[in-house]
């Protein structure tokens, strides 16, 4: 039971934050690439999802939130650099999307 509860708590713990889905007037490759993103990461599987983003990233660099999902991702492997990289393209790109500009880890990595 304690085990349970450690393993519980280190999980929760990783995992700082959602991805993050696009406007449905986003450019159709990107969101496709996204949404497949977003599907990977509720599975578990980073590493397939952090390749989606980056598709996402190559159709259209200038969504904040595909930006935010890439530092999500990084966050999740331990590459922080690249992870802070990407939350200052989302704060950047983020055109009043709230839940970037209010992310709680963005702020942890950018208002340092």
């Amino acid at each position: 039971m304690v085990l349970l509860f450690a393993l519980t708590l280190v999980s929760c713990e990783k995992i700082e934050g959602i991805p993050l889905l696009l406007p449905s007037a986003a450019e159709p490759s990107a969101k496709n690439h996204n949404d497949r993103g977003i599907e990977y990461f509720h599975k578990g599987k980073y590493m397939d999802a952090l390749i989606a983003f980056t598709q996402a990233s190559v159709a259209d660099n200038t969504a904040g939130e595909i930006h935010f999902n890439l530092a999500l991702m990084q966050h999740q492997l331990d590459k922080h650099d690249e992870a802070e990289d990407h939350f200052k393209l989302a704060r950047k790109f983020a055109d009043g999307n709230e839940k970037i500009l209010e992310s709680a880890l963005l702020k942890k990595y950018l208002d340092q």
